[in-house]
């Protein structure tokens, strides 16, 4: 019994030992980590994003009904086209107009290029595009498609996953991005208000007579 705790107190020392030392080595060497950063300069990424705060966005989404998104949308794919980079020096094909208005489509590239962008920078990134954007598309089915309060749930979802993003772009920064309102913000939130404010009431209208 004794021999059997000497070995738990040895074996916990070391861990002990393990964990606040030889877990926090980075054992990747300097040449696998300059592999792994050309291989995402040939994936592509950029040096130029829009920062606002992330808490912000997404209550501006929530506000509009979702409509918000295609702007900030904009706003991201205006700054990517100015920084982007790639092994193969070729620049993003589509104006920054297109694909905000292609956002339910183009979503997923800008995704990949943030959370390549975040490695490179050797700062946490997002999960995998392939995980969250299916589940953004389907939340925003959800508030077409689903009862009740699974459309404010779906339309929650389809809020928080931009917001994450832009929480972790904004980690770049080293600093915190301010969630005020800013004067910049009204004419973009005007706009998409009355658009999301419009769509929904031709959708509800539209409901309540197919039930009727």
């Amino acid at each position: 019994m004794e021999r059997w705790l000497d070995f738990v107190l040895v074996f916990g020392g070391f861990y002990v030992l393990y964990f606040f030392t030889l877990r926090r080595w980075d054992y990747t060497t300097e040449a696998k980590r300059k592999a792994d950063r050309e291989e995402l300069k040939k994936q592509g990424l950029s040096n130029a994003y829009h920062f606002t705060g992330a808490t912000k966005l997404f209550i501006y989404n929530l506000l509009t009904g979702g409509m918000y998104v295609f702007c900030w949308l904009y706003k991201q794919w205006k700054a990517v086209a100015k920084g982007y980079l790639n092994a193969a020096k070729t620049p993003l094909a589509g104006g920054a107009i297109l694909r905000a208005l292609g956002g339910l489509i183009t979503l997923y590239q800008l995704a990949g290029i943030i959370n390549r962008t975040c490695v490179y920078m050797r700062k946490t990134p997002c999960m995998p595009a392939w995980f969250y954007y299916p589940v953004w598309l389907l939340s925003a089915a959800a508030c077409v498609v689903m009862p009740g309060w699974y459309k404010l749930l779906g339309l929650a979802v389809f809020a928080a996953i931009p917001a994450r993003l832009q929480y972790r772009l904004n980690a770049l920064t080293g600093k915190d991005v301010p969630n005020r309102f800013q004067g910049a913000d009204i004419i973009p939130l005007i706009i998409t208000l009355l658009a999301g404010g419009a769509l929904w009431f031709l959708y509800l209208t539209k409901t309540a007579f197919i039930t009727f």
